[in-house]
């Protein structure tokens, strides 16, 4: 192998990893940014024990059926 070969090689290596170390910056920045959406989400649901508080009081058959029309 010749000095030119090994050259390209390593260039075409080094370019391969540096890819690489891209694909898994962004993989972390999406994982990352998916993580703070879930947080968000569950931060915003209601506390159940709100929740059961609310509906205290009602019938046991309250909220069970659902009333639909065609």
């Amino acid at each position: 192998m010749d000095a030119s070969a090994i050259a390209a090689m390593a260039t075409q290596n080094s370019q391969q990893q540096v890819a690489m170390q891209k694909d898994v910056a962004v993989q972390k920045k999406t994982m990352e940014s998916q993580e703070m959406a879930a947080q968000s989400m569950l931060q915003a649901m209601p506390d159940i024990g709100e929740m059961q508080a609310a509906t205290q009081g009602l019938p046991d058959n309250v909220g069970t059926n659902i009333n639909t029309t065609a």
